[in-house]
C-alpha cells in the first residue's frame, strides 16, 4: 500500500509545480517609459532651486483621477523613468514661479517636455571672501504680480555643494517685509558672515529670496564655490 502511494506523490508532484508555475507568471506590464525635461525662464536660464521643497513634476493619466507627483532637480531639470505607457496631462507645480500651462501628450519610450516659467524673483549675487569673513553683494529683481518679498537669507556650507535652506552650516537673514518692493529692487544689499572662514577648508554658499507664495518657496541664487587659502 505504501509503493502506492509513494508512486502517486511521484506521479502528482510535477502537475502541481507546474500549476504552481503558471499562477506566479506576472503578467501586469512595469512601469518602463521615461519622462524628462526643465524648467527655463524667457532669457533660457534654468530655474535655481534645491530639493526637495524645490518644484514638482505632477502627471495625471487619462481615466484616473488621482494625480502622481515627483520632485525635480536643483539644476531645474526633472527625470523619471518608471511610468506606464499612456496619454498624460503634465504641469510643474509647487515651486517659486507662476502657474504655467498643462500639457497633454503621450508618455513612450523616453519622452522630453521642457516649460517656460517665470520665477518670482531673480538674484545676482558676488560671494567672496573678505580674510575671514564671508561677504556676498547681491540685488533682488522682482517679477510683476509676484508677492511682497518677505526676506534675504546668505547660507554657507562647509564641503557641501548642495548647500541650500535644508543643507547648511550657518545663515544670516535679513528681514524684508517692513521694506517697499520699489526699494528692495533698487538696493544692493551686503550681508556678512563674520569671523567664520577657516584656512584650507572649501566652502558653499548662495543667496535665498522669499516672496509671499502660497507654497513658501525660496528662489535662489547660483551655488557658488570659496576656497580658503
Amino acid at each position: 500500500m505504501k509503493r502506492y502511494i509513494y508512486l502517486f506523490i511521484i506521479l502528482i508532484l510535477p502537475v502541481f509545480v507546474t500549476s504552481c508555475d503558471l499562477f506566479d507568471v506576472d503578467t501586469f506590464p512595469t512601469p518602463n517609459e521615461t519622462l524628462k525635461g526643465d524648467l527655463r525662464d524667457k532669457d533660457g536660464n534654468p530655474l535655481i532651486t534645491e530639493q526637495p521643497n524645490g518644484f514638482k513634476i505632477r502627471i495625471i493619466e487619462t481615466g484616473s483621477p488621482e494625480p502622481r507627483d515627483f520632485w525635480g532637480k536643483p539644476d531645474g531639470t526633472f527625470f523619471n523613468s518608471k511610468i506606464f505607457k499612456g496619454i498624460y496631462k503634465i504641469v510643474p507645480t509647487e515651486g517659486a514661479f507662476f502657474p504655467v500651462d498643462t500639457v497633454e501628450t503621450e508618455i513612450s519610450g523616453i519622452t522630453t517636455i521642457n516649460f517656460e516659467i517665470t520665477p518670482f524673483v531673480k538674484i545676482s549675487a558676488s560671494i567672496i571672501a573678505d580674510g575671514t569673513n564671508l561677504k556676498a553683494t547681491y540685488t533682488i529683481v522682482k517679477a510683476t504680480g509676484a508677492g511682497k518679498i518677505k526676506n534675504a537669507r546668505l547660507l554657507v556650507s562647509k564641503w557641501n555643494p548642495n548647500v541650500g535652506l535644508n543643507y547648511n552650516d550657518k545663515s544670516v537673514l535679513r528681514d524684508l517685509s517692513g521694506v517697499s518692493d520699489l526699494i528692495v529692487g533698487t538696493t544692493e544689499y551686503t550681508d556678512q558672515i563674520s569671523n567664520y572662514l577657516e584656512s584650507g577648508v572649501t566652502y558653499y554658499a548662495r543667496v535665498a529670496v522669499l516672496s509671499q507664495n502660497s507654497f513658501g518657496r525660496y528662489n535662489f541664487s547660483e551655488v557658488q564655490e570659496i576656497v580658503v587659502p
